[in-house]
């Protein structure tokens, strides 16, 4: 299925002490380089999804990328099909997986990392959903109502 994966996995965001992404700015400009101008960001992993894009828009702007939130797009699949890079943020990984399913976006994700080959960057529940299995997860799944009443 397609060529070499092109994946920055990183566990968090924020190091005690840094900014936003931080600890892993190099490795991003180094990962995306100079043919990448615009990175589609994904923020459903958080509940303010404006906040978090404006955080994550302030960070790749530094770095000398323009971003694109997809929650901004009136069509989230066709912004995935016309992305040339991808970041997916985190926070919680059960909600980013349900918004992701619920917009139809896994399919389509899956086919420009791994068939087209853009590059993929997640941290945290961005990471978790690149990955075989979300079972190793340490999120509390807050969409499931509880197993019993009584």
């Amino acid at each position: 299925m397609g060529g070499p994966r092109r994946l920055l996995l990183v566990s968090n965001s924020t190091l005690h002490g840094g900014g936003y992404l931080g600890h892993c700015q190099q490795h991003i400009k180094s990962f995306l380089g100079q043919r990448v101008k615009r990175v589609l960001f994904v923020p459903y992993a958080l509940h303010d999804r404006d906040a978090y894009a404006r955080t994550a828009r302030e960070k790749f702007e530094s770095l000398g990328y323009e971003l694109d939130s997809l929650h901004e797009s009136c069509d989230p699949v066709e912004a995935v099909r016309k992305s040339e890079a991808i970041f997916i943020g985190g926070g919680n990984t059960f909600r980013l997986l349900k918004a992701l399913y619920d917009n139809s976006l896994i399919q389509e994700i899956r086919k420009r990392v791994l068939e087209d080959g853009i590059p993929y960057m997640g941290s945290s529940a961005g990471t978790n959903v690149a990955t075989i299995s979300i079972n190793t997860t340490n999120d509390i799944n807050i969409l499931l109502p509880p197993k019993a009443f009584l």
